[in-house]
């Protein structure tokens, strides 16, 4: 039973530290796997580890790559007898492949998605720190996993090895839908019965487009003057995207619930899920769906094709409002074909991203990482 160091930032609750839960709770049912938590924030993810009886280890730091942190992590490593540390995000990666180099500790690395477009100056540190990010991996890494394939492809484009990488797909745990929440739900959440009910689950800031989503129902409504349009989420956007609705006269449409912990209830009381983001890795909104049976109309971006390919009309042929609202309105018109494809998903998410298989890789990575160690 391997003693592992999972190590990230931790300042907020999102993708990683969702992911970062999943893997505690997957690997907790395999028991086999001793885990310890270093964060550099005490934030949400440390407090659901200490939940689950993990140890969890505050990193202090007085700037974003301390030699103080790295002495303490390095100092964790040896007192806990850790056997392979498990970075997530560029600053845990470059920190803890300096404390690895002076332990020998192995060091498996998680990249879960593509480096986000900034400019100015903060697209010169955000370089930066993709290249130190990058050279760790190069030097330091025994193993690098990414959720998808064309996130290994753009690390292998920059130079790091390929035999290094592997892919190992997010994963959540099955909880099978119950069809009877529907009606419950849709009552609490205001829906008429049989208005047609669309989703959009995420954080309410540029690179999730939200004000695209606005355009989407505007299309939609003016064909289906019925239909409905639910947002699960916040975020810097959240204003605008409210006056864009009122602008558009859109607001009996729309219901917006702000952020939503458990989006089960939701998803039971909707017909699809709709995505309208200009860049994605593996999205836990779309596992989510895809567990649910709910059907997903996304763009080809990031490792959408990856997740969805394959499942008919799911994938628009591009990003543009008009595509997207062409496969939204082929849903919504053909219910027996919905209900097909959310039966579709729901097999998709079997086969491909529950947490036990996400889980048992991410372990047999561990014990290579340690069977290699020179």
């Amino acid at each position: 039973m391997p003693t592992v160091l999972l190590t990230t930032e931790g300042t907020r609750f999102a993708g990683i530290e969702a992911h970062l839960i999943n893997l505690l709770d997957g690997c907790r049912d395999e028991n086999q796997c001793r885990f310890h938590l270093a964060v550099f924030d005490n934030g949400p993810l440390a407090e659901r580890a200490r939940e689950r009886g993990i140890l969890v280890h505050h990193i202090n730091r007085r700037r974003k790559y301390d030699t103080a942190a790295i002495r303490e992590l390095a100092s964790i490593q040896r007192e806990a007898r850790i056997e392979v540390v498990h970075t997530h995000g560029y600053l845990a990666n470059v920190v803890a492949a300096k404390a690895c180099a002076e332990t020998g500790v192995p060091l498996v690395t998680t990249v879960h998605g593509a480096p986000e477009a900034f400019t100015g100056l903060a697209g010169l540190k955000m370089r930066l720190n993709l290249r130190l990010d990058r050279r760790a991996m190069r030097k330091q890494a025994a193993r690098v996993i990414t959720v998808a394939s064309f996130l290994k492809d753009l690390l292998v484009a920059h130079h790091v090895p390929g035999e290094k990488i592997e892919v190992v797909a997010n994963g959540i745990p099955d909880r099978a839908p119950d069809a009877r929440e529907r009606f419950d739900n849709r009552t609490r959440l205001e829906l008429p019965p049989d208005a047609p009910t669309v989703a959009f689950i995420g954080r309410l800031e540029p690179v999730k487009d939200p004000l695209a989503f606005v355009e989407l129902a505007k299309h939609i409504v003016a064909q289906r003057p019925q239909a409905r349009f639910v947002v699960a989420g916040d975020g810097p956007l959240m204003g605008e995207m409210r006056e864009r609705v009122l602008a558009e006269h859109l607001l009996p449409a729309f219901r917006f619930l702000g952020f939503v912990e458990n989006v089960e209830p939701l998803l039971a009381a909707c017909d699809l899920v709709a995505v309208t983001s200009r860049s994605e890795g593996v999205p836990f909104v779309i596992l989510e769906a895809l567990r649910a049976g709910r059907p997903v109309v996304a763009p080809p971006v990031g490792g959408l094709p990856e997740m969805l390919g394959g499942l008919p009309g799911m994938l628009a042929e591009d990003r543009s409002v008009e595509a997207l609202a062409a496969k939204v309105l082929a849903m919504l018109d053909d219910a027996p074909q919905r209900h097909a494809l959310g039966e579709m998903a729901r097999q998709r998410f079997l086969a491909r991203f529950t947490a036990r298989q996400m889980a048992e890789r991410t372990l047999a990575l561990y014990r290579t990482a340690i069977e290699e160690r020179p």
